[in-house]
């Protein structure tokens, strides 16, 4: 029988797990750490992807196992495909970061995105996909950079 204990070992395990992409965050802080659960005998991390198609939910997975291992427990890993990763699971340290380390701006439900230089709030679309594919291309036409934007929704969309 799979305990709370064991669950709450293995979140606290998992939650640290680094993103590939951006080091200084992990997955709990950039959303996409679902759940933890008791599945019949064994233990299930379930985990929402950035966009479907990641390269880096292989690495992502490989070190889940890894901590809750390191933590004493076996688990299984789940891809979820709902519900829908956005940006708004991304945590405000985590925005934080992303704008004053990696200088990537996170697009708002409402209003227009900020750039994590100079705070212009109207940056211009330049492409639908940046370095990777869950983040697009915008410029800022007041401190004339490019800004990579957290894409809003999955590929092909705006």
């Amino acid at each position: 029988m799979i305990t709370d204990t064991a669950i709450d070992a293995v979140r606290a395990a998992v939650a640290s797990v680094a993103d590939p992409e951006y080091p200084d965050l992990n997955i709990q802080q950039l959303g996409i750490l679902e759940d933890v659960v008791a599945d019949c005998s064994s233990i299930r991390v379930d985990l929402v992807p950035t966009i479907i198609g990641c390269p880096a939910l292989d690495t992502i997975e490989k070190d889940v196992v890894a901590a809750a291992r390191a933590s004493g427990y076996e688990v299984t890993v789940r891809f979820c495909l709902a519900p829908l990763w956005t940006p708004d699971r991304i945590s405000n340290d985590a925005r934080e970061i992303l704008a004053r380390e990696y200088t990537v701006a996170i697009r708002p439900r409402n209003g227009l995105t900020k750039c994590p230089l100079c705070g212009h709030k109207a940056l211009q679309h330049r492409s639908d996909v940046g370095a990777t594919a869950c983040r697009s291309v915008e410029w800022c036409p007041n401190c004339r950079n490019p800004i990579e934007v957290v894409r809003s929704r999955q590929m092909g969309e705006r």
